[in-house]
């Protein structure tokens, strides 16, 4: 399909796997994070839990300051779970038009709310970081404490009657290690940058572990637009991983089990 067209679909995530270029940037993409999945010495549970076919949401916690968690996260859906999972990222990645046309073509899109409806109403499987940037650029003394949960993904399952998995992503966390963010950035380039203390990723375990599914079919327009429990039942969801997160980092031998904040 011509780029032109492609690109000024009003619905261009419909053309995913259609694109010779697609399949380029994903060849290219696979090889790096293969190595990435050998590298880390990659281990994932819980795969069962991502329904074979139907919309759902991936709701695992983000860390890492590169965002190596998306990508590995989404490759080990699409190569284990066998479906090309959509992702909401920074609108940073969707201003200029080639890194647009590339993310669109990756399976990334913006923080667009209608957007996501129709994809989820499509029966496809969305990941999404309600930590977003606060989670990802969190300075390492803040290591494995999950920030709060944009809410938003409870109405999007509410609205489109998906269910929620909950995923646990652990060992990005360590592989960079950051001081923390400049935020004067964001005046200049509409985001914050970070200020890690290793650009190449230390050799560290990661495990991926995806919990049980939560349906929120019994709950209505109300609650989808009621504040209070959309930020109640995101942080139920925000619990459920972070008390996994505990146990797993203490089956790790590792000394950082936090108190949840």
């Amino acid at each position: 399909m011509p780029f032109r067209r492609f690109f000024e679909s009003p619905r261009p995530l419909e053309f995913l796997g259609k694109d010779p270029e697609y399949w380029l940037l994903r060849g290219f993409t696979h090889a790096c994070l293969d190595w990435m999945r050998d590298y880390t010495h990659l281990d994932t549970e819980g795969l069962e839990n991502i329904p074979s076919h139907g919309g759902a949401l991936i709701i695992p916690n983000h860390s890492g300051v590169m965002g190596w968690d998306a990508f590995v996260i989404q490759n080990e859906i699409l190569k284990a779970g066998h479906r090309i999972p959509r992702t909401m990222s920074h609108n940073f990645w969707h201003q200029s038009p080639l890194f647009k046309r590339w993310s669109f073509k990756l399976g990334y899109f913006p923080q667009d709310f209608k957007m996501a409806v129709r994809i989820l109403r499509k029966n496809k499987v969305m990941l999404l970081f309600p930590e977003a940037e606060a989670g990802n650029f969190k300075p390492s003394t803040q290591m494995y404490q999950l920030q709060p949960f944009n809410p938003g993904f409870i109405s999007l399952s509410i609205i489109t009657g998906k269910p929620i998995v909950p995923a646990c992503i652990i060992g990005a966390e360590e592989t960079h290690l950051n001081l923390g963010t400049m935020d004067w950035t964001e005046k200049y380039i509409g985001a914050k940058v970070p200020i890690p203390l290793n650009l190449i990723p230390l050799p560290v375990q990661w495990k991926i572990i995806f919990l049980k599914p939560v349906s929120l079919e019994k709950y209505g327009k109300r609650e989808a637009k009621n504040i209070r429990f959309l930020e109640e039942a995101a942080g139920n969801i925000r619990m459920r991983i972070q008390n996994r997160i505990h146990k797993e980092l203490v089956h790790r031998g590792v000394f950082k089990f936090y108190q949840d904040g």
